[in-house]
C-alpha cells in the first residue's frame, strides 16, 4: 500500500460538530482554520455590481482573480491572510483570503464575475468559510486527502436550530450526498453548490434545512482542479479562466476507480458514504459529445434486479418534480440519453449503462438513488451552473416533501438485499445493466440537425451538428435490463495467499473474517478455459478483456486462516461485484489475480510433441481432438493444439486457471475470527 493510501486509510471517523460560532475539532475531525476578522474598506453588492458594469466582464474577471474573495461583500484587499494550512505529505497549501463575518455571505465568486470565471481552491474555501460563518446550519470540514496531500473539503448542512440532535438521533431524516468536480474540468457543480449554500445561509431553503441532512463535496478531484489551464477541455464554453484536468495527480480517472479503489480520493468518498449511508447520491458533471437544445441531461438508473420500490419512486415522483423545477426556473432539462446512431438522431436515444466502477453505479449497488447530472458543454457557463442548481433544487425540495417515502423505500430495499444473502442461490442479481433496445417509448426531443462529414485527414466519417433548432418525435429506450445475472451466495471463501485482495475489500468497508479452524463444504469453483488481456493500458491496467470459463460444484476443504466474506452486511452487494469473476469491473479484470493464468511448469516442444503422438493412440482423445479441429481458429493455432494435449496429462497444476475465490451456498463457517 502506498504512503498516500496509508494516510487516507488513517483518517478518523467523521462526525459533524455541535452548533458553534467557529470551526471546532470534535472527536479528532480535522477542520479548516477559522477566518480572521477582516480590516479595510468593504465592497457591498451594489458597488460590486457597479464595478462589474464599468469594467466589463473580462476586466472584472481579471480583477476578481487578482484579489479573490476580498472583493466579496464585507471583504477587503487589505484583510490579513489566514494562518497557513498544515503541510501534508510535503505539499504546502495555498493561502485563502479572509472574509468578514456577515449574515449574508454575498454573491459567489462566479456570480460576482458574471460567470466569467470559476474560483480557484483558496477562493472557494474562503467563500465556504463565509457561508459557514453566516449560518449555524452549515459546517465545514475535511474527509480525507488527495494524492498530493491536499485536504478534501466537505460541507455538512443540518438544522442546528431545531430538534436535530445529531446524525444518529433516529429522526429518520434522509441524507443526501452531492459530489462535484470528480472531473475537475467539469466544474459547474462546484459553483452550483456555492449558490445553494448561499441560499441556505440567507434562509431561502428552510424546508431543506429542516427536513434533510446534506453532505456536499464541492471539489472532489482537487489536485486536478489546481492544474487549471485553458487547454484541458477541447470544446467547452467557459469558464474563461480555464479548466481543471479530468484525471487526478496520478493521471487516474477518479470516476473509473470505484471498484479497484486505488486512489485516496475514492477511498475517502466510500468511507464517507459508508459512515452516513445516504438515501440519495448525486454526481455533478458536464457532458461531452452530441449537441441538442437542453441545458442539462440527468440520469437516475435503477438496477431492475434489485428490490422494487425505488424505481417507482424515481419514475412517478422524483423525475416529474425535477421537470417542474426546470420549467419554474426557466431552464431546459431532460432525462439522459445517448444517440443509438451517431449520425441519425431519429433512430432514437438509449439510457446510460449502470457500471459498478463508476460512482453512480457503485452507490446504486448500495441501494442509494443515484443521480448523474450532465450539463451541456456548449451552453454558456452561467446556464450550466444555473441548470445544475435547478436540478439540485428539484431533488432536494422533492426529498424534503417526500422524506418519509424516501427513507422507508431505501431502508426497505437495503433490508431486502440483506435478506437475500440469507437465502443463498435464490435471487439473481445483474452482473451489468444496459438499456433495453427491445423496448422504447416515443418522446418529444428538442434537437439539432446532424450531417455526416468525411474527414479530409483520415477519410473517416464523423457527425457534425448545425446550430439550428429542430423538434422531433423519436424513440427513447428508457427501460434498463440486466447483462448477465448470477445468484447471490451466502458468502465467499478467499484462499489465504490473496491477502492483497482482502486489503481492497477493507477499503470498501467490507467486513472480512478468517476461519479459526478447518472448514469443508460443497462450494462453487470457477475455472477459466481461455483468457485475453487488453493490449492497451486503461487506468494503468491491462484489463482481462475477454475470457471463457464456468463454475463447477465440488467438495473442498479449507484450512484455518482462509478468508471469509459474508454478503449479509451493508456493503454485501459491493463484495458481490468485486468478487464475482463475470461481473463488469470485478477485481479479476483489474489484474488482481493475474498469476493464476501463468503456467508454473517449463514445457519443451519436443516433449509435448511426443506426448501428443502417444495420446492420439487413445480413441477417445483422438475423437475429441478431431472434433476440436472443426474450429478453424483452433486448427490454425499450433500452440492451442499442443495445449489440448497437455491438458490431458497429470502435469497440469491444480491452481492454474482456477479462480481462488469460492462461492458458498450452504451453511456459513461457524468458527470465525478477525482477519
Amino acid at each position: 500500500m502506498s504512503d498516500d493510501r496509508r494516510i487516507a486509510s488513517a483518517t478518523s471517523r467523521i462526525v459533524p460538530a455541535r452548533p458553534r460560532r467557529r470551526p471546532l475539532s470534535p472527536r479528532g475531525r480535522r477542520l479548516l482554520p477559522a477566518p480572521l476578522p477582516a480590516r479595510g474598506i468593504a465592497l457591498g453588492p451594489a458597488r460590486l455590481a457597479a464595478l462589474a458594469v464599468s469594467l466589463g466582464p473580462a476586466l472584472f474577471a481579471a480583477l476578481v482573480l487578482a484579489l479573490g474573495p476580498a472583493l466579496a461583500p464585507g471583504g477587503s484587499a487589505g484583510a490579513p491572510a489566514l494562518a497557513p494550512l498544515p503541510l501534508l505529505d510535503g505539499v504546502a497549501q495555498a493561502q485563502p483570503i479572509a472574509l468578514a463575518r456577515a449574515a449574508d455571505p454575498g454573491p459567489t465568486p462566479a456570480e460576482a464575475a458574471d460567470f466569467a470565471i470559476s474560483p480557484d481552491y483558496p477562493q472557494t474555501m474562503a467563500y465556504l468559510r463565509a457561508v459557514a460563518d453566516a449560518s449555524p446550519h452549515i459546517e465545514l470540514g475535511t474527509f480525507g486527502y488527495t494524492t498530493e496531500g491536499r485536504p478534501l473539503p466537505v460541507v455538512f448542512v443540518r438544522d442546528h436550530a431545531g430538534a436535530d440532535a445529531g446524525w444518529d438521533d433516529g429522526s429518520g431524516k434522509p441524507t443526501i450526498l452531492v459530489n462535484a468536480g470528480i472531473h475537475s474540468g467539469e466544474i459547474c457543480g462546484k459553483d452550483a453548490l456555492l449558490m445553494l449554500l448561499r441560499d441556505i445561509a440567507r434562509g431561502h431553503e428552510p424546508d431543506i434545512v429542516a427536513h434533510l441532512r446534506l453532505i456536499l463535496v464541492p471539489i472532489f478531484n482537487l489536485d486536478g482542479h489546481e492544474r487549471r489551464s485553458l487547454y484541458n477541455r477541447f470544446t467547452q464554453d467557459g469558464p474563461g479562466n480555464g479548466f481543471g484536468t479530468r484525471r487526478n495527480a496520478l493521471r487516474l480517472d477518479l470516476n473509473r476507480d470505484f471498484l479497484k479503489l486505488e486512489t485516496p480520493e475514492c477511498q475517502a468518498l466510500v468511507r464517507l458514504f459508508s459512515q452516513f449511508q445516504p438515501e440519495i447520491f448525486v454526481d455533478l458533471h458536464t457532458n461531452d459529445g452530441f449537441d441538442h437544445q437542453y441545458d442539462l441531461l440527468y440520469g437516475i438508473g435503477v438496477d431492475p434486479t434489485l428490490p422494487e420500490g425505488r424505481d417507482a419512486l424515481v419514475d412517478e415522483m422524483l423525475v416529474p418534480s425535477i421537470q417542474r423545477q426546470f420549467s419554474a426556473d426557466g431552464f431546459r432539462g431532460h432525462p439522459i440519453g445517448y444517440p443509438v446512431d451517431a449520425f441519425d438522431i431519429t433512430a432514437g436515444l438509449a439510457n446510460y449503462d449502470i457500471t459498478s466502477y463508476l460512482a453512480t453505479g457503485y452507490f446504486e449497488s448500495r441501494q442509494a438513488i443515484s443521480v448523474l447530472s450532465e450539463a451541456h458543454p456548449y451552453v454558456p457557463y452561467a446556464r450550466r451552473v444555473g441548470s445544475t442548481l435547478t436540478l439540485l433544487r428539484g431533488i432536494l425540495r422533492w426529498a424534503a416533501v417526500h422524506r418519509i417515502e424516501l427513507s422507508e423505500t431505501v431502508a426497505r430495499a437495503r433490508r431486502e438485499v440483506l435478506r437475500w444473502s440469507r437465502e443463498p442461490g435464490t435471487r439473481a442479481v445483474a452482473l451489468g445493466v444496459t438499456a433495453d433496445r427491445e423496448r422504447s417509448e416515443a418522446i418529444r426531443w428538442l434537437g439539432k440537425p446532424c450531417a455526416r462529414i468525411t474527414s479530409t485527414i483520415t477519410g473517416r466519417d464523423f457527425p457534425r451538428f448545425r446550430d439550428e433548432a429542430i423538434e422531433l418525435t423519436i424513440p427513447y429506450h428508457r427501460e434498463l435490463k440486466a447483462v448477465g445475472t448470477q445468484t447471490l451466495p451466502r458468502g465467499y471463501l478467499i484462499l489465504r495467499p490473496w491477502g492483497h485482495v482482502v486489503e481492497n475489500l477493507r477499503r470498501h468497508t467490507i467486513k472480512v473474517e478468517t476461519l479459526t479452524e478447518a472448514f469443508a463444504a460443497d462450494v462453487e469453483a470457477f475455472r477459466y478455459s481461455a483468457h485475453e488481456f487488453s493490449a492497451r493500458s486503461y487506468q494503468g491496467h491491462h484489463l482481462l478483456s475477454d475470457w471463457e470459463g464456468a463454475y463447477t460444484r465440488e467438495y473442498r476443504e479449507f484450512p484455518a486462516g482462509t478468508y471469509w466474506v459474508s454478503l449479509d452486511q451493508p456493503a454485501g452487494l459491493s463484495a458481490f461485484h468485486l468478487l464475482e469473476p463475470e461481473a463488469g469491473g470485478a477485481l479479476v479484470q483489474w489484474n488482481y489475480f493475474d498469476t493464476i493464468f501463468e503456467r508454473g511448469i517449463i514445457l519443451e516442444d519436443w516433449a509435448l510433441e511426443e506426448n501428443a503422438l502417444r495420446l492420439l493412440e487413445d480413441p477417445q482423445i483422438r475423437a475429441a481432438y478431431e472434433a476440436a479441429l472443426a474450429d478453424s481458429a483452433f486448427a490454425a493455432d499450433p500452440d492451442a493444439r499442443l495445449e489440448f494435449f497437455f491438458r490431458q496429462t497429470p502435469y497440469v497444476e491444480e491452481g492454474h486457471n482456477l479462480y481462488p475465490v469460492f462461492r458458498v451456498l450452504g451453511e456459513a463457517p461457524a468458527k470465525l475470527g478477525p482477519s
